[in-house]
């Protein structure tokens, strides 16, 4: 007997966990054979649980359904302070902030953190909808998961550096307010199924996530070119 969740955990292993695994080796191609391979498995299944931890809070205390007094509110300013205060513990392990090449860790937890908490997110519509995913609403859901987890890891890039310079509660309340105004247009999408809104509301969100990302791997080259020399010299 087929379980009544399959759509779900199908999609999430598609579009979240396997474009994870993808980018996180593409990220640390340029230093693969000096990283550690016990650190790489310990950052990508750290992420995986304390993912898992942060949806399990969200879902514990209704954070993620809309009330008759506040609708949204809590989604839209909770759920953000949760997720990076969890991110932020997790990076602080010293397994990977005392890493030479802690950056690149850290964007194996951060990727696999966002597809952990977005494979959660997708499980549950599914349960709450009575086992079956609604077409083509769930691939939309599917589409703010995949950016969610890619905004995830570049946060996670932004956030170990500044860790590293004990800077690290300031990087993430910033932070934080990127992921508030990028949560707005999730929520947008969820309160005005149109078309057109839901588009561009995708689009911008995958496109802020794309673009945080990108700046956090360009910085981390930089740092493992200096890291290679530093170790050529030694």
């Amino acid at each position: 007997m087929s379980s009544p969740f399959w759509a779900a955990n199908l999609l999430g292993m598609v579009v979240l966990f396997t474009p994870a695994f993808l980018l996180f080796l593409r990220t640390i191609a340029p230093v693969e054979e000096q990283l550690e391979e016990r650190k790489l498995y310990l950052a990508c299944g750290g992420g995986t649980i304390f993912g898992t931890i942060a949806e399990a809070l969200i879902l514990v205390g209704g954070f993620d359904q809309p009330s008759p007094e506040v609708g949204y509110a809590s989604l839209m300013f909770v759920t953000p302070a949760l997720v990076l205060l969890l991110l932020w513990l997790g990076l602080r392990l010293r397994t990977f902030r005392d890493a030479r090449h802690a950056a690149f860790y850290a964007a194996g937890f951060g990727l696999f953190f966002g597809a952990a908490h977005e494979f959660w997110k997708l499980l549950v519509l599914e349960a709450r909808l009575g086992g079956e995913l609604p077409f083509p609403g769930g691939l939309l859901d599917a589409w703010f998961g995949v950016a969610a987890m890619v905004l995830l890891g570049g946060m996670a890039l932004h956030l170990m550096p500044a860790l590293q310079r004990d800077s690290g509660v300031r990087t993430a309340a910033r932070l934080a307010l990127l992921y508030l105004a990028l949560g707005f247009l999730r929520i947008t999408a969820i309160e005005r199924p149109e078309p057109a809104i839901d588009a561009a509301t995708a689009l911008a969100f995958a496109a802020a996530a794309a673009a945080t990302y990108q700046r956090g791997a360009a910085a981390l080259v930089e740092q493992g070119v200096e890291v290679g020399r530093e170790a050529a010299k030694d």
